[in-house]
């Protein structure tokens, strides 16, 4: 990430519930930073301390939809309803300081959405992010909503 843009990751909550319209009670992010053959993956998760069954099963849901995409069959994107916010996610890169969200999952009251961009990543960022939303479900297992989490 860029520190000169954000430099505060723990303010990334309130940034995206400032571009949603709508306070985020929970919210991962997976990022790309770099480009091509230079690029890697950042992460952030803040489960809040009402973070829903919803939210974990939606952050496992991605991360198997991320191996999917690896099979290179025709694979449709997981579906949440009709909760999905209306986030710009290159905006989201350009204020949070990266090169590109990959996918953003947030909740709101008891809703989830999810905000994605596989398109056009490359195999080992497709593999990178499947890592991290596996982490992410380790976070919210291991030691429970309620607690912040940075991953590197």
């Amino acid at each position: 990430m860029n520190p000169s843009v954000v430099s505060d990751v723990t303010s990334i909550p309130a940034i995206v519930s400032r571009l949603a319209g709508a306070e985020v009670s929970a919210l991962a992010m997976v990022c790309a930073v770099g480009e091509g053959a230079h690029a890697s993956i950042t992460a952030f998760i803040t489960p809040g301390d009402n973070c829903s069954a919803s939210f974990r099963n939606a952050l496992e849901m991605e991360g198997d939809y991320s191996d999917a995409l690896l099979s290179f069959d025709e694979n449709l994107p997981p579906y949440y309803g009709d909760s999905d916010l209306d986030i710009d996610l290159s905006m989201v890169a350009s204020i949070v300081g990266v090169d590109r969200v990959i996918c953003l999952v947030t909740q709101v009251g008891d809703r989830v959405s999810v905000v994605r961009d596989y398109d056009g990543l490359e195999v080992t960022l497709i593999e990178a992010t499947k890592i991290q939303f596996d982490r992410f479900v380790e976070i919210l297992d291991g030691v429970g909503a309620g607690r912040r989490r940075f991953l590197h």
